[in-house]
C-alpha cells in the first residue's frame, strides 16, 4: 500500500509542475478585455470592506447589464486586488497557481480511479493543452479555474468516501464534498452538473468492486442529497439576486431560446470544432463570433458528418467499456460537463469559446490518458517509440501554449491576434474600435464599429454601444435607427429606450421621445433614469412646470444630490418660479463638494444674473 501511495505522488507532482511551467509566461500580462470591466475599473472590487456587498452583486457591472452571479470569483478578485494593490501580476500568479493545482488534481483523479500511468498521462495532457490559454492568460478566466477546483476536489472527496468504512472519515469527506460544490458553483454556474458526475463515480466503484450500482447508491445517498441541496440553495439565491437583471449579451446568433431541437441543429456543426480544438489544436482563434463562426441550422452535409462522427465515437466507447474503462469514464465526464455550455440544454451568449472547454477537457484528458495507457500495454514492444512520440506531442503542445500566452499581454496584442485569427468576426472589429476611441482616433473607431455592426447587425450590446457613442457625440440622427433596431429585437431594453428618447428629443421629435419614455416606464416603472430624461423632454416641449414636478419627485428620493437641485433650479427659473429657483440653487451650492462648487455657483449665476430669469 505504501508503494502505491508513493507511485501515486509522481503523476500529481509531474502534472502540477508542468502546468506551472507552461502557464508561467502569462505572469507579465496586464488587465485585458473583460478584465477591464470586471476587475480593473470595478470600484466595488477595489474595496476589501465591500465583501458583503460583493456577495450579492452581479458578476458583470450594472452598466453592462449586471448579469450572472459569481460571488466566489468576485470576492477572490477583491482579495487579490487588496493583496497586490491592484497589480495584475498578483492576479496572474493566482491563476498560474490554480492551474498547477488543477492539473495535479486531474492526475490524482486518474490515479485514484484507474492507475498511476493513466493519471500521469491525463495530467500531462491537461497541463500542456493550448485550449487552456484563454483561461490561464487573462484574469476573468479565474471563474473557470475556481469552478474546476471545486468540482475536482468534490469528485476526489466523493471517491475517497466510497473507498473507506471509517465513519468519522466519511463524515469529513461528505463535508469537504459539499463545501467544494458550494465553492465551485459560486465561482461559475456549470458546476450544477456535479450530481451526474457523482452517479458516474458510483458506477465506476460498483464495477471496480463487482457490486451492484444500487447498493452503492444506498450506501452513498447522503453525498448525493447533500450536494443536490447545496445546488438547490444556490439556484434559489441566484434567482433572487439576479431577478430583474437584463441579459447584457443576449443569446448567440442563431440560437432559438424556445427549441432544443433547433439549438441542437445549430450546435451539431459547432461540436466538430470541439473535437478539432481538443485533438488537433493547430487552428485556434482568439474569438469565435459571427461571422468567423457562422451558425447553420439548416440540415446539410456538415450535420450528417457530425452525426456520423459522434455516433462512431459512441459505438467505440461502448465497445471499449470492458477493457478501456478510462476512455468510457472520460467520455462520459466530458458529455456531462459540456452539457451546460453546449447551448443545447441552456442557450448562452456565445456559440463557442475555448474557455468553455476547460472543465470538459478534464474528461477528455482522462479518456486520452486511458487510451494512451492501453496502447502502451497492448504494444509493449513499441513502448520506447510510443514514449518518444508522446514526449514530442507534449513538448509541441507546451510550446504552443507558452507562445500563445503572450497574445493576452495587452489589449493591443489581443486585438491584433483577433484580427489575424478571426478577421471576419464582428467582435474583432468591435475591440479594435474600442481601442481606437481610447487612443482618440474617432475616425478609425467609428469605421471599425460600423464594420462590426455590418458583420453582426442583430447583436444588442453592439447596437447599444454604437448608439451610445453617436448620442454622446451629438450624432443623434444615425443613433435613432440603431436603437430602434435593438428595441425591435428586445422590447424590454431600458438603456436603448432612454438613449432613443434622448436622440429623438434632441432632433426635435419631442412627442416621440415622450412616447418612448412612457413605454420604458410601463415596463420598468418610473425609474430615476427615465424621470430625468422625461424632465429634459418636457422642458424642450415648453412645459417647464411639468419638468419641475418630475424633478421634484426624483429629488425627494435623493435630497443630498446637488445636481438634482441645480436641475430643479433651472427648470423652476424657466417656469418663472423664481423663489423656488433661487432657493434650490443656493442649496445646491451648499451641498456641492469643493470640487463641484464652481459648477454649482455657475447654475446660481445662470438662474439669477446670466440667464435673466430671476434677477
Amino acid at each position: 500500500m505504501k508503494n502505491v501511495v508513493i507511485r501515486g505522488r509522481l503523476p500529481v507532482l509531474a502534472a502540477a509542475l508542468t502546468a506551472l511551467v507552461v502557464a508561467l509566461p502569462s505572469v507579465v500580462n496586464g488587465f485585458v478585455y473583460d478584465d477591464m470591466w470586471i476587475v480593473e475599473q470595478r470600484e466595488a472590487v477595489h474595496q476589501l470592506s465591500e465583501l458583503g456587498a460583493l456577495f450579492a452583486a452581479p458578476y458583470w457591472p450594472q452598466e453592462h447589464g449586471g448579469v450572472l452571479w459569481r460571488p466566489v470569483t468576485l470576492i477572490g478578485f477583491a482579495v487579490e486586488w487588496a493583496v497586490g494593490g491592484g497589480s495584475p501580476a498578483v492576479f496572474h500568479a493566482v491563476s498560474i497557481a490554480l492551474y498547477s493545482v488543477i492539473a495535479g488534481l486531474v492526475a490524482l483523479l486518474g490515479t485514484l480511479l484507474f492507475t498511476p500511468t493513466v493519471g500521469l498521462l491525463a495530467g500531462l495532457v491537461f497541463a500542456v493543452h493550448p485550449v487552456h490559454v484563454e483561461v490561464t492568460a487573462n484574469v476573468v478566466g479565474q471563474a473557470e479555474l475556481w469552478a474546476a477546483l471545486g468540482y475536482l476536489v468534490a469528485l476526489v472527496a466523493a471517491w475517497r468516501r466510497c473507498q473507506t468504512d471509517d465513519t468519522p472519515t466519511r463524515g469529513t469527506l461528505l463535508a469537504v464534498a459539499a463545501m467544494a460544490v458550494a465553492f465551485g458553483v459560486g465561482a461559475k454556474e456549470h458546476v450544477i452538473t456535479f450530481p451526474a458526475a457523482l452517479l458516474l463515480l458510483w458506477w465506476v466503484h460498483a464495477r471496480r468492486h463487482g457490486g451492484l450500482f444500487r447498493r452503492v447508491v444506498r450506501r452513498e445517498w447522503l453525498v448525493g442529497v447533500t450536494t443536490v441541496t447545496v445546488l438547490g440553495i444556490y439556484l434559489v439565491l441566484r434567482a433572487q439576486i439576479t431577478a430583474g437583471m437584463a441579459d447584457s449579451g443576449g443569446l448567440a446568433t442563431g440560437l432559438d431560446p424556445s427549441s432544443v431541437a433547433a439549438r441542437t441543429a445549430v450546435m451539431l456543426p459547432v461540436s466538430l470544432k470541439w473535437l478539432q480544438i481538443l485533438f488537433v489544436p493547430v487552428w485556434l482563434s482568439a474569438d469565435y463570433s459571427p461571422r468567423h463562426l457562422v451558425p447553420d441550422p439548416s440540415l446539410g452535409p456538415t450535420h450528417a458528418l457530425a452525426l456520423v462522427v459522434w455516433s462512431a465515437l459512441a459505438v467505440l466507447v461502448w465497445t471499449a467499456r470492458e477493457r478501456g474503462q478510462p476512455a468510457v469514464v472520460g467520455a462520459a465526464l466530458f458529455a456531462i460537463t459540456i452539457s451546460i455550455v453546449s447551448n443545447v440544454v441552456v442557450p448562452l451568449e456565445v456559440l463557442l469559446a475555448e474557455r468553455l472547454l476547460f472543465l470538459p477537457s478534464v474528461g477528455w484528458a482522462l479518456a486520452v490518458g486511458g487510451l494512451a495507457a492501453t496502447a502502451a500495454t497492448t504494444w509493449q514492444v513499441h513502448q520506447r517509440r510510443l514514449a518518444l512520440l508522446a514526449a514530442v506531442v507534449l513538448i509541441a503542445l507546451a510550446g504552443r501554449s507558452m507562445l500563445r500566452a503572450g497574445m493576452w499581454r495587452t489589449n493591443e496584442t489581443l486585438s491584433a491576434q483577433m484580427l489575424r485569427e478571426a478577421p471576419n468576426s464582428f467582435k474583432s472589429h468591435w475591440v479594435l474600435s474600442s481601442l481606437a476611441f481610447e487612443r482618440g482616433d474617432s475616425v478609425l473607431g467609428d469605421r471599425e464599429m460600423r464594420t462590426a455592426v455590418r458583420l453582426n447587425p442583430d447583436h444588442i450590446p453592439l447596437l447599444e454601444d454604437l448608439g451610445r457613442l453617436y448620442t454622446a457625440t451629438g450624432r443623434y440622427e444615425p443613433a435613432i435607427p440603431l436603437l430602434e433596431h435593438a428595441i425591435s429585437i428586445d422590447s424590454t431594453l431600458l438603456s436603448s429606450r432612454i438613449l432613443l428618447a434622448i436622440a429623438l428629443g434632441r432632433t426635435g421629435r419631442v412627442a416621440e421621445a415622450l412616447t418612448a419614455l412612457e413605454a420604458a416606464a410601463h415596463i420598468h416603472g418610473d425609474l430615476q433614469e427615465i424621470a430625468l430624461v422625461r424632465a429634459e423632454m418636457l422642458q424642450r416641449a415648453g412645459d417647464a412646470g411639468g419638468a419641475v414636478s418630475v424633478l421634484f419627485s426624483v429629488m425627494r428620493q435623493r435630497p443630498e444630490a446637488w445636481r438634482l437641485r441645480a436641475m430643479v433650479a433651472e427648470a423652476a427659473a424657466a417656469d418663472g418660479q423664481c423663489e423656488l429657483a433661487i432657493a434650490q440653487a443656493d442649496t445646491a451650492v451648499q451641498l456641492a463638494e469643493p470640487a463641484d462648487r464652481t459648477a454649482a455657483q455657475a447654475v446660481l449665476r445662470t438662474v439669477t444674473v446670466e440667464g435673466g430669469y430671476c434677477d
